[in-house]
C-alpha cells in the first residue's frame, strides 16, 4: 500500500514542499527549505548513489532524482527488482 501511494503521490507531494519551502525563504525563513535540501542530500550519500549506479543512471541524475523527490524516485525501483 505505502509502495503504491508513493508512486502516485510521491513526487508531488516533494514538489508541493519545495514550494511550500521557497515561500517560507522568501520570507526570510529559509531553514525548512535548507532542511529539506539538506536531507536530500544525505539521501543521496547514504543510497542514492549506489541505487543510480545499480540501475545504470549517471551520478548527476542520481543525485538530481534525490534532490527533487527524496525516497520517491529510489524506493519504488528497488522494490521492483
Amino acid at each position: 500500500m505505502f509502495l503504491k501511494l508513493t508512486k502516485q503521490f510521491g513526487k508531488p507531494i516533494c514538489v508541493g514542499l519545495y514550494a511550500a519551502g521557497a515561500a517560507m525563504a522568501s520570507k526570510k525563513k529559509p531553514l525548512p527549505l535548507l532542511a529539506l535540501f539538506g536531507m536530500h542530500a544525505a539521501e543521496y550519500a547514504l543510497i542514492g548513489k549506489k541505487t543510480a549506479a545499480e540501475y545504470g543512471l549517471g551520478a548527476a541524475e542520481g543525485l538530481a532524482n534525490c534532490l527533487a523527490f527524496g525516497f520517491t524516485w529510489w524506493l519504488p525501483i528497488r522494490k521492483e527488482k
